[in-house]
């Protein structure tokens, strides 16, 4: 069984002496370093085997919680800190878990649990792909209960995901680029009023991703201002919540300037 506690020593300014420390980490999983204040080994080890008892009976209480409150809890102390988008996939990955196993408490999870779930996602239709991303969220939630101190096995660690081939990926040629522009065009060419203000900015939209190759988030995000037309370049920056722009984080936090071409549409 993995420790809670370490007993560690830290040498005096002059390095002649030491004194003991007990390196853990608390209940929010923040690591604490607590000095002794001396040099004797056997009270170090039972003040060591005091605070491991104490960490594992705060944690055997918390294993009286169940999956959902165990969701609820992680959902709220890592909010914030990764797209709500994220959140929401993890949520909605341990809901469909918790309907295949159960609400139970979350220290009961086992191997064959996963298992059983991957095989209810693949009998209720899902693709390959999203089986292999539930399970990476759910993977996630319970590596978080590890570094909070609340388990301590992630219990769907070594559950196998499945396989997923590999797509070819097929590029536009020329001739399909200009179709899907002049597709566009045409369309808010017989609109009028607002319909026709939306329908330009697709076509908008069209040929910035066909002279950038930027992600649809990021085509979404982008403001006048990012644009360099002397440079011919566009950079890809996060947002703030701002009247004129939403909070938007970049993925991956890859922020970086991209050329735009000298592509013809005509």
């Amino acid at each position: 069984m993995r420790p809670l506690v370490r007993l560690r020593t830290r040498p005096s300014r002059d390095g002649q002496t030491f004194k003991y420390f007990l390196d853990y980490k608390d209940e929010n999983g923040r690591r604490r370093q607590i000095s002794l204040g001396h040099a004797d080994r056997r009270k170090a080890l039972r003040q060591h085997g005091q605070k491991e008892r104490e960490l594992r009976m705060d944690v055997a209480a918390a294993g009286c919680m169940p999956l959902s409150a165990l969701m609820k809890d992680s959902l709220e102390q890592t909010r914030g800190q990764v797209r709500e988008s994220t959140l929401y996939q993890a949520r909605i990955a341990m809901e469909h878990f918790i309907r295949v196993v159960g609400d139970m408490e979350y220290d009961r999870v086992k191997h064959t649990h996963g298992e059983r779930f991957v095989q209810a996602c693949l009998d209720t239709g899902n693709s390959l792909a999203s089986v292999g991303k539930k399970l990476r969220h759910l993977n996630r939630i319970f590596q978080l209960a590890i570094y909070r101190g609340q388990l301590q096995e992630n219990p769907i660690q070594r559950v196998r995901r499945p396989r997923v081939p590999r797509q070819e990926i097929r590029a536009f040629n020329d001739d399909e680029c200009l179709r899907l522009v002049r597709a566009a065009e045409d369309c808010f060419a017989v609109q009028s009023g607002k319909k026709r203000t939306q329908l330009m900015a697709w076509s908008l939209l069209i040929k910035s991703a066909l002279c950038s190759g930027m992600r649809r988030g990021e085509l979404l995000n982008t403001t006048w201002c990012d644009i360099d037309f002397e440079r011919k370049t566009v950079e890809v920056v996060p947002k703030a919540d701002t009247d004129s722009t939403w909070a938007w984080h970049i993925k991956d936090t890859d922020r970086r300037r991209l050329p735009l071409t000298n592509w013809s549409f005509s």
